[in-house]
């Protein structure tokens, strides 16, 4: 039969053809099959086992050639759907990813192919894979013709029938485009497309549709619930999560006194943790701050191999001086006493050393300040003898040999400059080789320390309260000084414009003026903690210098603060006079204010390792402490993960959920939990105040639990939400079986496909091109296709009513 004719044979009369095919033996018995073989699974494994209705669900989206190839398909519908780099999502064709998206595994496991709504879904969409390919079996060109009138409305854009590679070979064919357009840009290929193809002709507009039947409504309102349900699951997932969380940290604070008891399970370890506690301070303090001058040193050795190199190859004296200068510049960022090697040094409060691992004293001359370090630092810290192991070396050879290179490119010229170079590369590399031995040597060190102490359970009871304030108050005084750093480039910036010709001093320093005051009001005022009606302030760090927090007994661990008010304050001018000034500003900034910020901050940074070690690793309660302010931590990124579909009901901008039921001319609104997440804040805030104010464990079990009751309020009144959200579900499902029956139905497979008379003309176009090639015919875009018609297939063109438009 011709392309023509077997359309025009199901045009006649869609539904009868539909509903033909639909009583026919073997498809009533595929679905009955498909229907029981459902509600017998349990899990993936018996749906990949179960060959006949695995194939049917392969079916309807397409891919039943795959149905030998279990592996692939288990990888496919256990993928995560929302993932855009899971398997599914990652594999060309899209259907695979449309699969993993019904079915959705890893949340609903089978229940999706289980419930009336999905069935109905599944079958509708086998129904119409089958239907078209029976059609196809008359003729292949009238199933192209079924399936494009089918997915044009669907397409909004050229583009999207370039990635279809079916909806692309029926266009392309009808606008007898070369296969060799995909040679080209894709931009290309839809302008080509473009020129033969009025997209918005071939699609029905939003109110040419027919009017729905009450079954049609009945299906989308369930598909409301779901959605609205699947944004209540995400969200009460989440809730769930938190709970757990806070509920195991409360029993494990009743279960705390047992673990510090010294005559208790831990009574063999106690005393050696204890005795253990003064060197792995100093141990984690200095192989800290060894680790990240080490890491500093080998940026700028590498940056200073690549100028070597541009100096040897330097087209002018001019650019020469320039890398030269460079070079001079990085080598000193390593070298003397306040480069990265000689500045990598930790103080003991314990002992008032000061340590360096990477000047142990053994190469020569110490700079003035640092004490002699031991070749190795071994800490029994279990009872079965296990040690955390820190070697130390000297780096005196490795920093002469720098400074040897640095003068042979400081004593450089341009005319000389290769025979220059090697001699500065022969001392760099030997440098180089040096520091490569103690780089591996600190590498060890870190993994050291690390696996001796992910073996130890710690027991001993530490001041959690001195601990707790001491690491809030790093935290703070970091956080202003990231402030800090910002007004200070605000600052930077109003002294450059005050350089330009047109600078308005007046206006310019009204914004220094009100710098001024943030920048005191930032160093000055630390931050507190509160628990709603209390606070208590935290330690100024950036204002008050130092301060020593007591780990247990008399150990203690150091936060190195500084005066930022000397050091950066009380030197910046009243105000910027004129263009002179504000360039000695911008000197002062970059040299002197800047420099001091940043070494408080990394002094800061370098303590917090030690504290952090004491309060969040080696102290039982503070461990638990941490467990729990991660969760504040955590708080934005699992509100963010908690929705679903772009409905997120927990954030604190979330929207209400209005669920609109047609079929009953009804609406439920989903309360979004828009004051969860600032009481939840608020609830761990009150937490730490009673860390930092030296609560005991029954003031953080009942700060817990004003946490767990923001927390479990919200899933209460979320699970009211969707207790209504079933009951609506109930009674729509009713009134759906009683109109279809029990199980999935047959959906919208009855239903005539609805299109454009420009579709069909687009579209008939296309099935006569395909009846005149299956003749011998070459039709292209000098081919006359009236007169090939015409003469060919005269008996099939129209008479009167227009409906073929040949456009050649």
């Amino acid at each position: 039969m011709s392309a023509i004719a077997a359309w025009r044979s199901y045009e006649r009369d869609q539904v009868a053809a539909r509903q033909s095919f639909l009583d026919r033996n073997d498809v009533q018995n595929a679905i009955a099959d498909f229907k029981s073989g459902v509600s017998k699974l349990d899990d993936v494994d018996e749906l990949l086992d179960d060959r006949d209705t695995l194939q049917f669900v392969l079916t309807s989206f397409g891919l039943d050639s795959d149905i030998n190839n279990v592996g692939k398909i288990r990888k496919v519908i256990e993928s995560d759907p929302n993932d855009i780099n899971s398997f599914a999502n990652r594999l060309a064709d899209t259907r695979y990813g449309e699969l993993a998206k019904f079915l959705n595994t890893p949340e609903y496991g089978v229940k999706n192919l289980k419930l009336s709504s999905e069935q109905t879904e599944v079958i509708d969409k086998y129904l119409t894979v089958q239907f078209e390919r029976s059609l196809g079996q008359q003729n292949s060109a009238a199933r192209d013709a079924l399936f494009f009138l089918r997915r044009i409305n669907s397409v909004d854009s050229t583009y999207q029938i370039l990635g279809d590679s079916a909806l692309r070979a029926i266009v392309t064919d009808a606008l007898n485009l070369p296969a060799q357009i995909a040679n080209q840009s894709v931009e290309k290929q839809a302008s080509l497309v473009e020129k033969g193809l009025d997209l918005s002709s071939l699609k029905l507009s939003s109110t040419s549709a027919t009017e729905r039947n009450q079954l049609e409504k009945l299906q989308a309102d369930l598909t409301s619930i779901s959605n609205g349900s699947a944004a209540i699951t995400a969200a009460t997932k989440t809730l769930n999560s938190i709970v757990e969380k806070l509920e195991t940290a409360r029993t494990a604070y009743a279960d705390l006194g047992a673990i510090t008891d010294p005559a208790g399970v831990n009574a063999a370890e106690i005393p050696i943790q204890e005795a253990a506690l003064p060197d792995l301070l100093r141990q984690r303090g200095l192989v800290a701050v060894a680790n990240q001058a080490t890491k500093n040193t080998r940026i700028v050795l590498d940056e200073l191999d690549k100028i070597s190199i541009k100096l040897r190859n330097a087209e002018d004296e001019e650019s020469f001086a320039t890398l030269q200068a460079q070079y001079l510049d990085y080598a000193d960022k390593i070298l003397g006493d306040e480069g990265f090697v000689n500045t990598a040094t930790f103080y003991d409060p314990e002992t008032g050393q000061t340590q360096n691992l990477l000047r142990n004293g053994t190469g020569g001359a110490l700079p003035a300040g640092t004490d002699a370090t031991e070749a190795v630092i071994t800490t029994q810290v279990a009872s079965d003898g296990t040690k955390a192991i820190t070697r130390s070396t000297d780096l005196s050879g490795f920093l002469t040999d720098l400074q040897a290179a640095r003068d042979a490119v400081d004593g450089a010229t341009y005319a000389t400059r290769s025979a220059d170079a090697d001699t500065a590369d022969a001392s760099f590399d030997t440098a180089n080789a040096a520091f490569k031995t103690s780089e591996s040597q600190t590498a060890i060190n870190v993994v050291s320390i690390t696996n001796a102490l992910n073996n130890v359970d710690f027991a001993v009871e530490l001041d959690t309260q001195s601990l707790s304030t001491g690491l809030l108050s790093i935290d703070d005084g970091l956080k202003r000084a990231t402030t800090i750093e910002r007004v200070l480039g605000d600052i930077r910036q109003l002294a450059k414009d005050a350089q330009k010709d047109d600078a308005d001093l007046t206006e310019i320093n009204a914004y220094y003026t009100a710098r001024l005051g943030e920048l005191d009001q930032l160093i000055n005022t630390p931050g507190e903690v509160s628990n709603g009606a209390n606070s208590t302030t935290l330690d100024n760090l950036l204002a008050d210098g130092t301060v020593n927090y007591t780990v247990v007994g008399t150990t203690q661990a150091r936060a190195e603060g500084g005066d930022l008010t000397a050091s950066i304050y009380d030197l910046l001018p009243a105000s910027i006079t004129d263009a002179a000034a504000g360039e000695a500003l911008v000197t002062q900034l970059d040299d002197d204010l800047k420099p001091a910020l940043q070494d408080l901050t990394s002094q800061l940074k370098r303590d917090r390792t030690v504290i952090a070690f004491a309060l969040e690793e080696a102290d039982p309660r503070g461990r638990l402490d941490s467990q729990v302010r991660e969760l504040r931590v955590e708080l934005d990124e699992l509100i963010s993960k908690s929705g679903k579909d772009g409905n997120n009901l927990l954030g604190e901008f979330a929207r209400d959920i209005k669920v609109a039921f047609d079929s009953l001319g009804s609406t439920i609104t989903i309360d979004a939990q828009t004051s969860f997440e600032t009481n939840f804040r608020t609830a761990l805030e009150g937490f730490d105040y009673v860390a930092a104010t030296a609560g005991d464990d029954d003031a953080r079990v009942s700060a817990l639990n004003d946490a767990l009751f923001v927390a479990q309020g919200t899933l209460g009144r979320l699970k009211a939400e969707s207790y209504a959200l079933n009951i609506q579900k109930e009674i729509l499902n009713e009134e759906r079986i009683a109109i279809e029956g029990e199980g999935g139905g047959t959906g919208d497979f009855l239903k005539p496909i609805e299109f454009t008379d420009e579709a069909r003309k687009f579209i008939e176009r296309y099935l006569i091109q395909k009846d005149l090639e299956s003749q011998g015919f070459s039709v292209n875009s000098n081919f006359n296709a009236q007169s090939a018609i015409a003469s060919q297939i005269g008996s099939i063109l129209p008479q009167s009513n227009g409906l073929l438009n040949f456009v050649v």
